[in-house]
């Protein structure tokens, strides 16, 4: 079983549900990565996750896990673990063309994921 650490789950105000896209901002680095998604219904959420001790598998897995299937999806971070999220990701949904971006990125604040998001979205 895994047991990641999911920490800081927030809400933003919802946007308008008919211009709503659901898709997902997500920056990842070897120890942690933070998901921002907007749902159907124009909610924002986000969650850090921490790896802890698991092995890179485990957790890349809970990652997209959080990311969800969703229409757009923007994987940010540095190193290995962005593009292997990237793999994960179309591994699991076989869907591909739902990343819009995959890029290198310095560690970036949660409101920053959250403003990428919304525009992503509309």
């Amino acid at each position: 079983m895994l047991t990641a650490e999911q920490t800081d789950l927030h809400q933003a105000p919802p946007l308008d549900p008919a211009d709503v896209h659901p898709c997902a901002v997500t920056w990842i680095d070897d120890h942690a990565a933070v998901v921002a998604v907007l749902d159907a219904n124009g909610r924002v959420s986000t969650c850090t996750i921490t790896r802890g001790t698991h092995p890179a598998e485990s957790f890349l897995s809970l990652v997209v896990r959080a990311i969800g299937e969703r229409e757009r999806v923007v994987i940010l971070g540095q190193g290995w673990a962005r593009l292997a999220l990237e793999r994960e990701y179309v591994a699991i949904y076989k869907r591909p063309e739902h990343l819009v971006d995959v890029e290198r990125s310095d560690s970036v604040l949660e409101i920053d994921l959250i403003r990428r998001l919304r525009e992503l979205a509309g």
